[in-house]
């Protein structure tokens, strides 16, 4: 096989130095020569013949004068007579004859005889500029010769000639090697015939490779090794198209007394029919024919590495398509492989296909054309709860080919693996095929997420992308009043009627953001003319759900956590008896951002304050004006730097009518309220409570006379450590005992929240999360108390809700739950048969 390496070095060596520069001398050459028959000064010979001023009219006038290390530049034109070069160049001298400026066509073709190291070479070999058409070609006892970039038709080596290359030609007819040649390379040709494209008789160490073949071969092979040929290499070709149809003639041949000394492997070799008809032979081997590349290698040995598949290729351009056999499997150490393709491009290999080739690299594409890839990475992420982000990544590439350029977007990636960088210091890797990640953030906020792809290949592709978690965080503010109809604050000095809404504006008041996302209000409802409730929630919120209920002449306060809509407002709606009307209160005790602020930490339901008994503060009543101070930090389970608190607040035995506020330690006389109470009542409201920097909340009692006991129950608290963060759902009664059975007096019913959700698509809670509640009693038999605690775990003798006899109660519950499930128990501590109702309005998460 010496010959044959010798004649693939030449070739190589061709593929770098081939520029195709006008009136630049090839390398090795010693001078120009000129022809351009559309010169008025062209002439035949003579003195100053060949010259840029006085060029050949023909190239057959050059080549009768050409020398060794000479180089025959060739103007566009159609040289319509036949071309004989009978002259040798050297190794280091080559004679080449190159088309430099347009379309060179050569219409009697070129004979070689006795010729050596004689080179014709098209400047660019691209599907639309072929600039060098030779008609024939004939090489007949001469030595390495090489037609490179040209489009050739029906071309044969004769007699004794050796380590003749043709490479990167398109070839419009056959090419036939005869007996007595050795050493040629036939390497990244693109064959049209129709009559067999490659014909080897009784010649050896020849190179078959890396050609494309396409024809319709109805009466002879497309490739053919015949009689005592050896050394015959046939390997990384694509064959294609309909196959003949009758005898032993197939798409690759070797007759028997070739097939000892020929190789064949890693083809593409499809014969695809056009009449589902015909019976498919695409080998024959020693007289055998085989309809399969499996079939072939059973018997003999030959085509291991055989694909019969659709190579995909459309009128010379390079399939972008990642099914296409073809990619990433080539021999590159096969005898005849170039270093660059017809177009010029060095093989880089599909970056996204499994390498499955040999040699080095294996990940050459097996026919004429490797393509050139240019690889991104696309990758989308999503917040798909509290803390939690999803993580799609895809590649998608441009795939140049002959000037052509296209892009291919591809879903499934197996063989592409991904670094993830989360953007929070942390950094994982993910296996080939695996195109979706997960992360949870330990805080809430914007993250850029930078997804780098390993290729097959060995290169990398980098992209970014940006997310931000669902959840927000809470900052405490206040408590400030942002409504009051009575006064004209936040919305017009007007009392509210049925089916009457209001828009108040909370983001950007005061130190507000411009990006809320929620608020934490308490609403309070007075000087109401009929019984109703009001509504809470985002833009389009329908009486599905309630907030606060009230009767007549009642002054009713309720705290609620409120979705703020896109233009920074929340929208309250009042729903009662035709006529009836109510003024409505509103007063924020802090907001959410996605971008900033503290979690939020569920605690075991404790009491912390009762001044009846003395727990947390003096046993006594808090007098009218007065303040009982309550400290947080540092309380059961609640650690020091808390800023807000979530505080079920009960008054009772009054004996006076008027208000509680609840503040931070120390704000003084306050201008809101928390709940409000007459004579004698028990009432309560669960309140998220801003906590002084002395870890402190106090209860103001803003009686004008008259004294009551208050108590305290915690279920939770913000702070910077705190892991849990808020996400809203769109409001949606998930229980309502009316219709699905009542509670019975001084017994404890099991509930699964997750089983009475009716939009399970936006309201999606995950396990562990504390459910946002809206938690109502109504049809009161008697009087008493609701404690609700997470399922399969002890009762707390705290409260959650105070009711009395004949009465609707609403209040905030802050739930823990137990499982997927969402489990809660409620404790009905009381005689009587009630009616129990739970709307969901968000959840707090850390996942």
């Amino acid at each position: 096989m010496g010959s044959t390496r010798r004649a693939t070095t030449a070739a190589v060596s061709l593929s770098l130095a081939l520029t195709g520069v006008a009136a630049t001398a090839h390398a090795g050459s010693s001078k120009i020569l000129y022809v351009d028959k559309a010169s008025a000064a062209c002439v035949d010979s003579g003195t100053g013949a060949g010259t840029a001023a006085t060029p050949f009219c023909t190239i057959q006038d050059a080549a009768n004068v050409v020398a060794a290390g000479d180089t025959v530049d060739i103007e566009a034109g159609d040289y319509t007579a036949a071309v004989d070069v009978t002259t040798a160049g050297a190794a280091d001298a080559p004679i080449v004859f190159q088309a430099v400026d347009g379309q060179v066509i050569i219409g009697g073709g070129v004979g070689l005889e006795g010729a050596s190291y004689v080179t014709f070479e098209g400047a660019e070999t691209g599907v639309a500029t072929q600039e060098l058409r030779i008609s024939k070609v004939t090489v007949d006892d001469s030595s390495h010769d090489t037609f490179d970039r040209t489009v050739l038709g029906t071309s044969e080596v004769t007699g004794t000639s050796t380590d003749a290359a043709f490479t990167r030609n398109w070839v419009r007819g056959s090419l036939t090697v005869d007996a007595g040649s050795s050493g040629d390379v036939i390497s990244t040709n693109w064959f049209e015939a129709e009559t067999g494209a490659i014909s080897v008789t009784d010649a050896s160490n020849i190179a078959i490779t890396s050609n494309n073949i396409e024809g319709n071969f109805q009466t002879v092979n497309a490739v053919g090794v015949y009689g005592a040929s050896t050394g015959v290499t046939i390997e990384n070709n694509i064959v294609t198209y309909p196959s003949v149809t009758t005898g032993s003639d197939a798409e690759i041949a070797v007759d028997a007394a070739a097939a000892p000394g020929t190789t064949l492997d890693y083809n593409v070799v499809w014969p695809h029919p056009e009449d589902s008809s015909v019976i498919e032979t695409e080998y024959s081997w020693a007289g055998v024919t085989y309809a399969s590349a499996a079939a072939l290698y059973k018997a003999t040995g030959q085509a291991q590495h055989d694909i019969n598949a659709n190579p995909e290729l459309y009128g010379g351009s390079f399939s972008d398509d990642d099914t296409a056999p073809q990619l990433n499997s080539a021999n590159s150490s096969a005898p005849g492989m170039l270093s660059t393709d017809m177009y010029g491009a060095s093989c880089s290999g599909d970056p996204v296909v499994a390498a499955s080739g040999a040699g080095t690299p294996a990940y050459c594409a097996r026919g004429a054309v490797q393509g050139t890839y240019t690889t991104d990475v696309i990758a989308s992420a999503a917040a798909t709860d509290a803390l939690s982000v999803s993580l799609t990544s895809g590649v998608s590439q441009y795939i140049t080919a002959g000037g052509t350029t296209s892009r291919e977007y591809l879903d499934a990636t197996p063989v592409v693996s991904y670094t993830v960088n989360w953007g929070d210091g942390t950094t994982k890797a993910y296996a080939q095929g695996v195109d979706q990640a997960s992360h949870t953030y330990a805080k809430m906020g914007t993250y850029t997420i930078t997804d780098m792809a390993t290729l097959t290949n060995g290169t990398t592709a980098v992209t970014t992308t940006s997310v931000t978690t669902a959840g927000s965080g809470f900052t405490a503010y206040g408590p400030t009043r942002i409504l009051d109809t009575r006064k004209g604050i936040g919305a017009a000095k007007a009392k509210l009627g049925v089916d009457s809404r209001v828009y108040v504006k909370v983001a950007g008041v005061g130190s507000i953001p411009s990006d809320v996302t929620a608020v934490a209000v308490n609403l309070t409802a007075t000087n109401t003319t009929g019984g109703g409730y009001v509504v809470a929630g985002g833009v389009g919120t329908y009486a599905s759900t309630s907030n606060v209920n009230y009767g007549k002449g009642q002054t009713v306060a309720n705290n609620a956590i409120v979705p703020v809509n896109s233009d920074g407002t929340i929208e309250l709606v009042n729903e009662g008896s035709s006529g009836d009307t109510i003024d409505l209160i509103a007063d924020i005790s802090g907001y959410f951002t996605q971008s900033s602020g503290n979690g939020y930490t569920p605690v075991a339901l404790k009491r912390l304050l009762d001044t009846r008994n003395g727990t947390g503060a003096s046993k006594a009543k808090v007098a009218a004006g007065g303040h009982v101070s309550l400290t947080i930090a540092g309380a059961d389970s609640i650690p020091s730097g808390v800023k807000a608190v979530a505080v079920h607040v009960t008054e009772t035995d009054a004996t006076g009518g008027g208000f509680i506020a609840a503040e931070a330690d120390g704000a003084g006389v306050p201008t809101t309220s928390s709940l409000n109470f007459s004579t004698g009542q028990t009432i309560s409201n669960t309140v998220i409570v801003p906590v002084a920097s002395d870890g402190k909340i106090e209860l103001y009692n803003g009686a004008a006379s008259g004294s009551v006991d208050l108590v305290a129950d915690v279920s939770g608290y913000f702070s910077a450590s705190s892991t849990e963060a808020y996400v809203p759902l769109t409001a949606d009664r998930v229980f309502d005992s009316r219709d699905q059975g009542e509670l019975y007096p001084n017994s404890v019913t099991e509930l699964w929240l997750a089983d009475w959700t009716t939009d399970d698509t936006e309201n999606l809670i995950p396990s562990g999360a504390t459910v946002i509640t809206n938690i109502t009693i109504t049809g009161t038999q008697a009087a008493g108390y609701l404690t609700v605690y997470p399922d399969e775990t002890a009762a707390p003798g705290v409260s959650d809700l105070n009711f009395l006899k004949g009465q609707t109660v609403a209040n905030l519950g802050l739930l823990t739950t137990t499982g997927a499930e969402q489990g809660i128990d409620v404790a009905n501590h009381s005689s009587g048969y009630d009616e129990l109702i739970l709307d969901v309005d968000g959840y707090f998460a850390n996942s």
